[in-house]
């Protein structure tokens, strides 16, 4: 049974996050969706990491858009991993399952949004992903670029003004941080019609609250933990699956 659910960075408990083995853990965990972010390089590649530098993550120091993709490739993650292109991880998680791509200090990069959707448009995979963002601006220049491409305001607190957005540019995905959810923004993203997504949620207080509303996607890190207590709430009749 497939866990519904989204590995956040993949599954960056175990494994270096936003890697290759991180994401192929997702996969192999049945997973239904994982989640990674983007940065460009110097020569205009989308790249997989979450800082908009590579000091934490990596053997190098300085800023990922100062490096060309092959520069990039030299450094090392955790002495054996590599820094996966958007084009790569894109690629092993084909046909496998859905992937959000969050885009990152879009205010350091030209042209972010364009390499990104021409990757996506490239390994065919346009109904296989979503784009996410705190920079609204980059979400309205990605609906610009793409009516089909599916996107969602990445917020740490709720306002008015985000489901006025959300309607402007034609938003499917709304991703809210745990501790602002309330019950009114559930009930009005199933008013109208979006995905809801809640991040970070690792504690197992937090997942079994979360589980009892089927409309939420739950972002994790602890993918073993959220799944043993998903299937053991499906099992015994306590999560609703329909329309999951």
């Amino acid at each position: 049974m497939k866990t519904r659910g989204i590995a956040h960075r993949g599954y960056s408990a175990k494994y270096p996050e936003n890697t290759m083995s991180a994401f192929q853990a997702a996969i192999d965990l049945g997973f239904t969706h994982m989640e990674m972010d983007v940065h460009l390089s110097k020569d205009g590649v989308p790249v997989v990491m979450h800082d908009h530098t590579v000091d934490r993550m990596t053997d190098g120091k300085g800023e990922i858009r100062d490096y060309t993709v092959d520069e990039l490739k030299q450094m090392t993650i955790h002495n054996y991993e590599k820094i996966p292109t958007l084009e790569e991880a894109l690629l092993l998680a084909k046909d496998k399952i859905i992937v959000s791509i969050e885009l990152k200090n879009t205010n350091l990069y030209n042209g972010l949004e364009e390499q990104v959707y021409e990757v996506i448009q490239k390994v065919n995979m346009l109904e296989q992903v979503y784009i996410i963002s705190f920079h609204h601006k980059a979400l309205a220049k990605m609906r610009r670029i793409s009516k089909d491409i599916k996107i969602g305001l990445l917020v740490n607190k709720v306002f008015r003004s985000h489901f006025r957005l959300i309607q402007e540019i034609g938003a499917e995905y709304f991703a809210v941080r745990y501790a602002a959810l309330k019950e009114k923004h559930i009930r009005a993203c199933e008013e109208l019609g979006l995905k809801l997504i809640v991040w970070t949620v690792n504690s197992v207080e937090q997942m079994r609250k979360v589980s009892q509303i089927p409309s939420i996607l739950i972002t994790t890190d602890e993918l073993e933990k959220y799944k043993w207590i998903y299937d053991d709430l499906s099992e015994n009749g306590n999560v609703n699956l329909a329309g999951m």
